[in-house]
């Protein structure tokens, strides 16, 4: 049975408290200046319910995080708490809670981060038995100042 994880991303892609989660703007006019620089914003799903009905722990979560996500991002990232629902073949919705990584990285890195980023998914399915770990990849460049 292939799980999709079908979430409200109009809630995480639009809501302006969501916009930029980890690296809020000095002025609102540096967004448009020769300062911000140009990133990808990659964001990842994580169901943390396990086919056999258990729960991706806190201290698991957090184990994977610091085994597996930060080594491949140390300059940063945001982790977000959030409610997902998916659709299973027999037509119902499933609720779970879930997890949101929220990555920025300069467009030159992309080809590196793409990697590491299917890394992490790959990991994560594969340590925790999940079907998916869906990925949301805004493509053009978002504007980020420090």
């Amino acid at each position: 049975m292939i799980r999709k994880f079908v979430f409200v991303l109009f809630f995480v892609a639009f809501s302006p408290a969501l916009a930029l989660p980890s690296v809020p703007a000095r002025h609102a006019s540096d967004l448009n200046s020769s300062l911000a620089e140009k990133f990808i914003r990659t964001e990842l799903f994580f169901g943390l319910s396990k086919r056999n009905g258990s729960l991706v722990s806190e201290s698991d979560w957090q184990r994977f995080v610091d085994e597996f996500v930060t080594p491949r991002f140390p300059g940063g990232l945001t982790i977000l708490e959030a409610d997902g629902q998916w659709r299973a073949k027999d037509a119902k919705v499933v609720m779970e809670q879930s997890k949101v990584i929220v990555l920025l990285y300069k467009r030159k890195e992309r080809k590196a981060a793409n990697t590491k980023i299917e890394e992490i998914r790959s990991e994560y399915m594969k340590r925790f038995d999940q079907e998916a770990v869906m990925r949301v990849d805004i493509t053009r460049a978002v504007s980020v100042t420090f």
